[in-house]
């Protein structure tokens, strides 16, 4: 028996290699997410053992310096000379680091990105924990005068620069300096992950980063051999001023990496959704595959049953051709994920450069792509090899036998009633006040898909009915012909089409998002923005406050109203910092930011009108968006307890406003005076500038001069309203093309199901197919038959996908909150009818070969086959 399963195996492998193709998609996708995965946090763990001490000793992020702020203090030389003479202290320096150190390229292009970030360190000659290398020279030699530099070499080749090349770099604090590259540096093993390494002397490290000051940010210290790390740890943190921690370096190490994978925990999940949706689609193919195949055996398996052959064994044959599929598409699949992993890296870097990140497959990865793969293919064949043993050893004496034309049945019903559930918690999702409409809308929406699915032929009858009508007209004979093959087997078209219809019904979901999200991301910035050019980068990152002088002397400005942001969280009563778990989460979820200006600049920045209350005069007053007041039940008189990680300050705001902001949305809700800000020792650079120029100032000139004026500042750019809103839509296009991207491979796999399921349907046909052509069908003729055929396919899945897509995608737009931005609904009718356009397209090309076999068809031969 199981020699016979193999050699039949054997003898369709052309038939059964669509069916691999599909599991080696939909397993690469699986494998993928968890090698990309692995590649992020390898880069990390390399660069985190290689830029730690053996005892960490920087600033304490939880800590709350009573009367003002850490940057008010630090590390002295003096502190450095005590904390070597500690038990078990080896040897000790003083370590400086800060951001927003950006090199500019010989274009003149800064090389700035939105995720790695761009540091500066003073050079260093120690090594790191437990032994490694710490800073490593590669090439040249360290700086040694103020004006040399030594950054990574990939930095260095990114820029077009070589050694001994003047280069500009933007600081922080000091704008923007030109220095001479000696040498290429970086951190232990040399990853990166796509960050940026400067190192400067030591002096003009405390230049940039300190105002000048003789201190440190922290110390790197080298502990001896046998020292208890922790212990050592202990006696050098009585040393320290206040606002500072030493820790042993491993828990440092151990913290950071945690911190990462919960900040990237997303990019796991989200890669893997794509995969589910990937091996869904799939399984149409798979279950359409093993079907036909089955149909096409019956007479063989029937002739095994009547030698003797159990139900059982039936069944283990089928499963046994499904598992060998599996394992051979999985193996496949498993190491295609790690060219995808690559692809997708490649991709991601228009947003985020990890660098030269090495891509590995862990045992996980192994686990999870041969178990999925191998699952996902024996579960789709089950419904196939249950029919299978319902073959009657009678059938052996008859003629060939076909899949039986049984309808939908029950199999509609269950379609019907699960599509139901899925609208009713959609209505719900939409019409009650529950507690998580999204997760509810969700269940839906997945109800829902799944539910056409099954019924998706008796849902698209109607479609197929007028289809075939228009063909008859068009096409005569043939056409009623290609309409009446689409009906004859109404399963195999059903799954065929419901694997286009679940690609093409989130692909339109995702294109109403898309233009939904890029018509409130528009009407936001008209309603919101003000002033006549303005100044920023994108992700309103910091840029130095001397910008905003140079734009203040441009003879056409009369006014520049700069804003300036702090980050903060909130404290929760009678407790003078937040929580560990707060502080620690490097998702960002509990940031509150606060912006920060004049007086005068009241709505000359954003759009904004007092509702309640008045302006803040005073440091420590804070007005509040009247929509977050009434979320945070604030009014005026109210005080807020916010605490300052950077300024590691806990300070107490009084309200003293509610305003509105319109309808748009802006980077935060809450505000302070510039003096608040710059009281906590924040707020020293600007992260947007307004500008009005004078009246009847020339706008031309105007934009030239300020063109000219912000030159050395790459960084930055000037721009007018279109400007700044085509700025804004720049990351929305990016992230829509990677979901398109993405998305694309699940209609990959419904292409190859329709060229899968015609390709089988026409050796199943093959007799029919010779009488046809001895009834003085031409090769033409069967050629258009077939191609119709399969465009009624691709149109059933499309209209339907279309359709339901279009549902999906205002729920969605309904449903999000409103803090997230998408205010307006826009449904893109042009783009939804190039899908359709572009589905009857697949259905023509995907029935080029098997229209191309069947026209090959000997008519003898045909005729004579059973």
């Amino acid at each position: 028996m199981w020699k016979a399963t193999f050699t039949s195996l054997w003898a369709r492998k052309l038939r059964l290699a669509m069916s691999t193709l599909a599991i080696i998609l939909g397993v690469a996708f699986v494998s993928g997410s968890f090698v990309f995965s692995d590649m992020i946090m390898n880069s990390f763990k390399g660069i985190i053992s290689s830029t730690i001490s053996d005892v960490d000793v920087a600033k304490d992020p939880g800590a709350s310096v009573q009367g003002g702020n850490a940057a008010t203090s630090g590390i002295t030389p003096a502190v450095i000379e005590r904390v070597k003479q500690v038990e078990g202290v080896q040897e000790a320096q003083g370590s400086i680091y800060g951001t927003g150190v950006i090199v500019i390229a010989t274009s003149g292009k800064a090389l700035a990105s939105v995720g790695p970030p761009q540091m500066g360190f003073n050079w260093g000659t120690l090594p790191a924990l437990g032994g490694q290398p710490g800073i490593t020279l590669l090439s040249g030699r360290e700086p040694r005068s103020d004006d040399e530099i030594t950054m990574d070499p990939d930095t260095l080749a990114r820029s077009g620069h070589g050694l001994s090349d003047a280069v500009k770099v933007i600081t922080p604090n000091a704008g923007t300096i030109e220095v001479t590259v000696v040498g290429t540096a970086t951190f232990g093993n040399g990853s990166t992950a796509g960050a940026t390494y400067v190192f400067f002397t030591g002096h003009r490290a405390q230049q940039i980063f300190l105002d000048g000051a003789d201190t440190y940010t922290g110390i790197w210290v080298v502990t001896a051999q046998d020292a208890d790390r922790a212990a050592t740890a202990g006696r050098i943190q009585k040393l320290l001023p206040t606002g500072y921690l030493a820790r042993d370096g491993q828990v440092a190490a151990d913290a950071q990496e945690s911190s990462i994978q919960a900040a990237m925990g997303f990019i796991g999940p989200f890669l893997l959704i794509f995969a589910g949706v990937a091996l869904l689609v799939a399984s149409f193919l798979i279950v359409n595959t093993f079907t036909i195949l089955v149909a096409q055996r019956s007479k063989e398996l029937a002739l095994f049953r009547a030698m003797g052959a159990s139900k059982r064994q039936i069944m283990g044959t089928v499963l046994a051709e499904a598992f060998v599929l599996g394992v051979i598409g999985s193996g496949i699949g498993l190491f295609a994920g790690v060219g995808l992993a690559m692809v997708i890296k490649q991709g991601m870097k228009v947003m985020w450069d990890i660098g030269p990140a090495r891509a590995s497959l862990s045992t996980t990865a192994i686990v999870a792509a041969l178990a999925t793969g191998i699952v996902v293919t024996l579960l789709a064949s089950l419904i196939p090899a249950r029919r299978a043993t319902h073959i009657a050893p009678i059938e052996a004496m008859s003629a060939a036998q076909t899949e039986p034309d049984k309808g939908l049945g029950r199999r509609a019903v269950v379609g019907v009633v699960l599509a139901g559930v899925g609208a009713v918690l959609i209505v719900l999702a939409l019409t009650v006040k529950l507690p998580e409409p999204m997760v509810w809308a969700g269940a839906g929406m997945a109800a829902e898909m799944v539910g056409v699915a099954i019924a998706s032929l008796l849902l698209g009858k109607p479609l197929v009915w007028l289809v075939g009508k228009l063909y008859r007209s068009a096409f005569g004979e043939v056409g009623k012909l290609a309409a009446l093959n689409s009906l004859r087997q109404p399963r195999r078209t059903a799954a065929t089409a419901s694997a286009l219809m679940v690609g093409l019904t989130l692909v339109s979901m995702i294109a109403i998002f898309g233009q939904s999200a890029r018509a409130s991301v528009v009407d936001q910035v008209r309603s919101t923005v003000r002033g006549d050019y303005i100044i920023g980068q994108q992700g309103f990152k910091e840029f130095p406050a001397q910008v905003a002088e140079k734009v203040a002397a441009v003879d056409e400005v009369q006014a520049v109203h700069q804003m300036k942001l702090g980050l903060f969280y909130h404290v929760p009563p009678g407790q003078q910092v937040p929580p560990a778990d707060v502080l620690g989460d490097k998702a960002g979820r509990y940031v509150q930011p606060v912006g920060g200006m004049q007086p005068t600049s009241f709505n000359k920045v954003f759009t904004q009108t007092i509702t309640s209350g008045r302006m803040f005069s005073a440091p420590r007053e804070i007005i509040v968006e009247e929509e977050t007041a009434t979320k945070e039940k604030l009014r005026v008189g109210s005080t807020v307890t916010l605490y300052s990680r950077d300024a590691q300050a806990t300070v107490e705001m009084t309200v003293v406003g509610i305003y509105s902001k319109g309808t748009g949305t802006t980077i935060v809700d809450t505000w302070v005076s510039t003096s608040t800000l710059e009281e906590l020792g924040l707020g020293r650079n600007d992260v947007y500038l307004g500008i009005y120029l004078k009246p009847g100032a020339d706008a031309a000139a105007a934009r030239t001069a300020l063109d000219r004026a912000v030159a050395d500042m790459p960084l930055v750019s000037v721009m007018d309203l279109q400007e700044y809103t085509d700025q804004m839509l720049a990351n929305l296009s990016q992230t829509m093309a990677l979901l398109y991207g993405l998305l694309a491979l699940s209609i990959v796999i419904a292409v190859l199901g329709i060229v899968n399921t015609l390709g089988l349907s026409i050796v199943e046909r093959t007799r029919e197919i010779g009488l046809l052509r001895a009834i003085a069908l031409t090769r033409a003729q069967v050629r258009r038959m077939v191609a119709l055929e399969s465009v009624v396919i691709a149109l059933l899945g499309a209209v339907i996908g279309i359709v339901l897509g279009t549902i999906f995608g205002i729920v969605l737009q309904r449903v999000l909150p409103e803090d997230q931005g998408i205010t307006l609904l826009r449904i893109p009718a042009g783009q939804l009818t190039w899908f359709l356009v572009a589905a009857v397209v697949v259905g023509v090309l995907a029935a080029l070969w098997p229209a191309h076999q069947a026209a090959r068809t000997n008519v003898l031969e045909a005729i004579a086959a059973e």
